[in-house]
């Protein structure tokens, strides 16, 4: 397992502050050396939107009341880190990373918190170790805004078991998903199309609950989806579409209808509609009707409906 002296946090938006905060609350760090520290544990923080705007000017009074040293650059403070948290946004990922590596201690830890693609990940990890630092790619898959510290997040590279170990003696919940760097961030990534549909589905189909009066009765009938696993319930899903997808897709006609006529355009609700004749016209219904098991769907839907560009 890694330990840590000194921790650069790069970014100190929503992710970088609960990460302080819960570094503080969790295993006593905090901010410049204390005359009489036997073991000096500290952070540091570099943020470029310090007080630039009145996002900036909150987040270094955050720095400043948890007794953290923060700048507006990458100054050489980031050779004293043992362990850098970069957690910018994902198009900033990049960009942080070429612009800490000259700076870094050699052999420092490099968690690369950041939204990106496995694709993009390598790009980090290659800036990262031709510095001589170890890259670790983390996906965090919760909210920090709910869970701070504890927000959920899967850990890859050749470094990330001892990574993790660190991460969980000192509050994170990690998990080790293998050697592979950029594998975390790839599996956000596919969650993503998931999650990040729901709540766009959501939206359209909520919006015209509540606008027919239905709000409450709509939510109700969710509550069979808490029957099983939502693993499984997903699963579920994709496999019965192989039968079931022409049934669906008309059935989508009348849904859009239905938003159409309370005032809400159905723009998710259309792209499924094509998505499910696209299905219907690859001809992939099974001719005895059986549902086939996961892998076999998937199979007959990589090959003869979702193709590549």
């Amino acid at each position: 397992m890694i330990d840590p002296k000194v921790i650069a946090l790069l970014g100190f938006g929503e992710a970088g502050s609960a990460i302080a905060r819960g570094l503080a609350a969790e295993s006593g760090w905090r901010g410049p050396t204390k005359p009489g520290d036997n073991a000096p544990r500290r952070l540091i923080a570099i943020d470029p939107a310090l007080d630039k705007d009145a996002r900036g000017t909150a987040l270094g009074k955050e720095a400043r009341r948890l007794d953290i040293v923060i700048a507006d650059s990458y100054t050489g403070a980031l050779s004293d880190a043992d362990l850098v948290i970069c957690a910018v946004q994902g198009e900033h990922a990049l960009e942080a990373a070429t612009a800490a590596a000259p700076l870094l201690k050699k052999g420092a830890h490099y968690l690369d918190l950041c939204t990106v693609t496995g694709r993009m990940a390598e790009e980090d990890r290659a800036a990262i170790e031709a510095a001589g630092g170890r890259y670790v790619d983390v996906a965090v898959m919760g909210g920090f805004f709910k869970s701070g510290i504890k927000a959920k997040m899967l850990v890859a590279g050749p470094d990330a078991e001892a990574a993790v170990a660190w991460m969980n003696a000192s509050g994170f919940d990690a998990k080790y998903l293998g050697p592979r760097s950029g594998s975390a961030s790839s599996v956000k990534m596919v969650r993503s199309v998931v999650m990040k549909g729901l709540e766009a589905l959501g939206i359209e189909a909520l919006v015209t609950a509540d606008r027919q009066g239905i709000l409450e009765e709509v939510l109700d009938c969710f509550s069979d989806v808490d029957l099983v696993d939502f693993r499984d319930h997903l699963a579920s899903l994709v496999q019965t579409h192989v039968v079931h997808a022409r049934r669906r897709w008309e059935e989508m006609g009348l849904v859009a209808r239905t938003l159409e006529e309370t005032g809400v355009e159905p723009l998710m609700t259309r792209v499924t509609e094509q998505s499910l004749r696209r299905s219907v016209e690859a001809g992939i219904a099974p001719a005895d009707g059986q549902v086939p098991k996961l892998d076999e769907a998937l199979k007959l839907l990589s090959e003869k409906v979702v193709r590549g560009r």
